[in-house]
């Protein structure tokens, strides 16, 4: 099998997949209880989903942790079955049109207009350019990625601490370490 430039093979994931410690596995599935309590899930289909996934369907660079991999993919399970529920179209009866049987229904619901739709798509493409550039300061530090991940997922302190596997002190040091880049980066706020 060729392997692609900068990604591992499914057979490399796989194999990283088999070999996760205890802690690993531990952090998997707080991660899996946070993203399918977040979204109504089940926490242990979200993590068989999301291995499943690892290994079938998504190429894994190499400069991504598996651990951060997997991850990355249940918040993105998740957040697709979010959107699946939140984009059910609820139909109401508009008109009788004579035999009993005979109902006509249309959507029920206001839509955006287009240019609140424009604003709307411009906001989320800005977001993903910010997470973008925020996340790549901590390319090479896995337990800031994890924090920043969690923030951003609204996630507690003492979810971050099971997530990481930090103590007290080493989260509270994480979280100086970010927010000093942060500021370094962008000492006038992040600007589009």
């Amino acid at each position: 099998m060729n392997k692609a430039a900068g990604k591992r093979t499914r057979d490399e994931v796989a194999a990283a997949i088999r070999s996760f410690t205890p802690a690993d596995r531990a952090r998997l599935k707080s991660a899996a209880r946070f993203y399918g309590r977040a979204r109504g899930l089940e926490d242990e289909e979200l993590l068989q989903e999301a291995l499943m996934r690892a290994i079938d369907g998504r190429s894994c660079p190499d400069h991504i942790d598996v651990v951060m991999f997997v991850r990355g993919i249940m918040r993105s399970v998740a957040h697709g079955e979010g959107e699946k529920l939140e984009n059910q179209v609820a139909l109401v009866t508009i008109d009788h049109t004579g035999a009993e049987t005979d109902l006509a229904c249309n959507v029920a619901g206001e839509t955006d207009d287009a240019e609140m739709q424009l604003i709307s798509a411009e906001r989320a493409e800005q977001c993903k350019k910010m997470h973008s550039e925020i996340m790549s300061l901590f390319a090479d530090d896995q337990d800031a990625l994890l924090i920043l991940e969690g923030i951003m997922d609204e996630m507690s302190v003492n979810e971050l601490l099971e997530l990481t596997g930090l103590d007290k002190t080493s989260y509270s040091s994480k979280r100086k370490l970010i927010r000093r880049r942060i500021d370094k980066q962008f000492p006038d706020g992040w600007k589009p």
